[in-house]
């Protein structure tokens, strides 16, 4: 090799060096702004609650959850209040599959939620909906003739198909102890945000914590939640649950008030199998 060559050659490889040492500063360099975007992405992710600045007053302020705001007429809001119903004779029993699932309680912030594995359905208008999780709101969401519960059950069914739910609603009520709530206490409830009680030896099966499915409200309605989607059929079930007040105050502690203030009705028909809970309680 003459000194040219050589001269070209160190040339060469200066260059490529030179390159890759570009590359890899550009590729970290992307690397660390992907890294600082999701960052600020996650603290940018709106947070709700249940009072003060991040209160129900203020959900439909945030880009996205306009329908919390609920100003129109025709919005379908939830929870409200059951009062003036319509009995319907053709409303027939729940169309209800209901398996047990792996003990999972998780506090998410917002309430104490159980994910529910694959395979529970309800059979609803032709549509069947997945059962993905059950929750808990203290107060009570709903009221019926104007009166809460101490606490509130939803089981949340998905449409697999669209972004249609069909929750389950069930009040509570303080009395005797109640076997299914017993059950989740004794492993130990999430106390605070990020908390998992998980023991996957233990299984449960929501089915066991209904009363009547024969029994129930049904109506038009949204998530409770942010963004306040109006996609919900709600079934609330007349007949009331009872829990001690022991084992409220277990989840009262935790919860505090995680309940959303009734919306307006604006019109909504309410449907009812026969006989009326506001009379039987």
């Amino acid at each position: 090799m003459d000194a040219q060559t050589g001269r070209q050659a160190f040339a060469r490889a200066a260059i490529g060096t030179t390159a890759m040492a570009i590359a890899i500063t550009l590729f970290v360099g992307t690397e660390r702004l992907a890294v600082r975007a999701s960052a600020q992405a996650a603290e940018s992710t709106p947070e709700f609650a249940y009072s003060g600045d991040n209160g129900p007053g203020f959900w439909g302020e945030v880009p996205g959850w306009e329908a919390c705001a609920a100003t129109a007429a025709t919005e379908r809001q939830s929870p409200i209040d059951i009062d003036r119903v319509v009995i319907d004779r053709r409303l027939a029993p729940l169309q209800l599959d209901l398996h047990e699932t792996p003990l999972a309680l998780t506090n998410n912030g917002h309430t104490i939620e159980q994910e529910y594995e694959p395979g529970s359905t309800l059979a609803l208008g032709g549509v069947i909906y997945e059962l993905t999780q059950f929750h808990f709101h203290t107060l009570s969401e709903h009221t019926v003739a104007g009166h809460h519960g101490v606490m509130e059950l939803h089981a949340v069914f998905a449409d697999p198909a669209s972004d249609k739910k069909a929750v389950v609603g069930m009040l509570l009520v303080i009395g005797k102890t109640n076997h299914f709530i017993s059950t989740l206490i004794a492993n130990g409830l999430p106390k605070k945000s990020g908390d998992e009680v998980a023991d996957p030896s233990k299984h449960i099966n929501v089915e066991n914590a209904l009363t009547s499915t024969a029994r129930y409200y049904t109506y038009p309605g949204s998530l409770t939640t942010p963004p306040c989607s109006e996609t919900v059929t709600w079934l609330v079930l007349h007949d009331v649950a009872e829990l001690s007040k022991n084992q409220f105050e277990a989840f009262r502690t935790i919860l505090g008030n995680n309940f959303r203030p009734l919306q307006k009705r604006n019109g909504r028909t309410i449907r009812s199998t026969a006989g009326n809970f506001a009379r039987d309680r």
